[in-house]
């Protein structure tokens, strides 16, 4: 995979929404359970994290901010061809695009308590981001401008006179992934670093497929951070990472 362009440094500054989060709070089908009602109910069900305390709204039209966010995106738009088959690979799958940095496949067979705590969070990872994407309602970056090639798009679309509407902010697959990489983390923490790079890449590959703008990726990133946050303090998910970390063990012998 090629080495990553650097982005602009103003494309960062929403971390600034994740500093101060932190310091407050310290696409594959669903497995089968063996509860029915859990199959269908997140760890924080009727207590999802609301989106308006943790994200402020995206850069606004033709800002300085909003600006570099679309040169960025087009400066991907000049990634090799490997890179660009990586990113459709990454707009395709999930799980098994973060087998290789956790150590094992992902899967009902290998991992199947892994694979229902994953299943589960992301049910309120996914509450959480579609409020937050109906709410801003962002337009995509292939909605604004025009790119050579977009992912899952025979043809590159023409952009639209004045786009309204979309669901780019926050990015749905940023917040996937970086909750993937940190519940994934909890469960074999020798393999942390590798998780996070894989989430990062994870991630620009959205701005590789022109889907995003780097705004929305830091976007889902601290809708995750905030999202497991809470399922850190949640009892059901403890019990679950501790069958995991278990699970994990003892099939690493």
């Amino acid at each position: 995979m090629t080495s990553k362009l650097k982005r602009s440094a103003s494309s960062r500054a929403p971390r600034i929404f994740l500093a101060v989060l932190l310091a407050a709070t310290g696409l594959t089908g669903l497995a089968a359970y063996s509860d029915v009602d859990a199959q269908n109910t997140g760890y924080l069900s009727g207590r999802e994290v609301d989106f308006r305390l943790v994200l402020g709204p995206p850069p606004a039209l033709d800002s300085r901010w909003d600006r570099a966010d679309q040169a960025t995106v087009l400066a991907y738009q000049d990634v090799d061809q490997a890179r660009w088959q990586a990113a459709k690979l990454d707009e395709q799958q999930l799980y098994a695009r973060f087998a290789e940095a956790f150590g094992r496949p992902i899967d009902q067979r290998s991992s199947p308590t892994v694979l229902t705590i994953l299943d589960r969070a992301l049910l309120d990872v996914d509450a959480t981001t579609s409020r937050a994407k109906d709410h801003f309602s962002r337009p995509r970056p292939f909605q604004r401008m025009y790119l050579r090639r977009v992912c899952d798009k025979d043809d590159a679309p023409e952009p639209e006179e004045h786009p309204m509407h979309g669901a780019s902010y926050p990015s749905g697959h940023s917040t996937h992934g970086w909750a993937v990489a940190m519940i994934l983390a909890r469960v074999a923490p020798d393999h942390a670093d590798a998780l996070m790079r894989r989430a990062e890449e994870y991630e620009e590959s959205r701005l590789v497929c022109g889907m995003h703008f780097p705004t929305d990726l830091e976007a889902g990133h601290i809708v995750a951070t905030a999202v497991v946050a809470h399922l850190d303090a949640s009892r059901e998910f403890q019990a679950d990472l501790i069958r995991a970390r278990r699970e994990y063990a003892g099939r690493s012998r």
